[in-house]
């Protein structure tokens, strides 16, 4: 009960000091203020589009998460596609070496050599 009585005594008081200074204010200043708290009730009646309805630290946070696992999921699909298979590196292996071209370019003497020694 005490702290119901203090909390009515509060509002009692706060009600007293604000119509006091009410009754102080410039009548100029109450007409400015009574119409900017008119203007004020008046946006709450103006729909808010279902996107301004999140607060911004969610919409940010969605942002910041979506960018970060598409660029995670473009950074493993790179790494993926780099990979060479070890047959296309032996491949790439004797192509590169110019002796092994050499060889290649022969290959039709070196078989008739073979072909000779053993008829021979």
């Amino acid at each position: 009960m005490t702290s119901e009585k203090n909390e009515k005594a509060f509002v009692g008081s706060l009600k007293k000091i604000l119509d006091e200074t009410e009754a102080q204010t410039d009548p100029h200043i109450r007409i400015r203020l009574r119409a900017a708290r008119f203007r004020a009730l008046e946006t709450l009646e103006v729909p808010v589009p279902w996107y301004a309805r999140f607060p911004r630290w969610a919409t940010a946070g969605s942002l910041v998460t979506a960018v970060a696992l598409v660029l995670t999921l473009s950074l493993w699909n790179y790494q993926e596609q780099n990979n060479i298979p070890s047959g296309q590196v032996e491949d790439l292996e004797l192509l590169t070496n110019k002796e092994q071209l050499e060889l290649y370019k022969d290959l039709d003497f070196y078989r008739w050599l073979e072909s000779s020694e053993h008829t021979g």
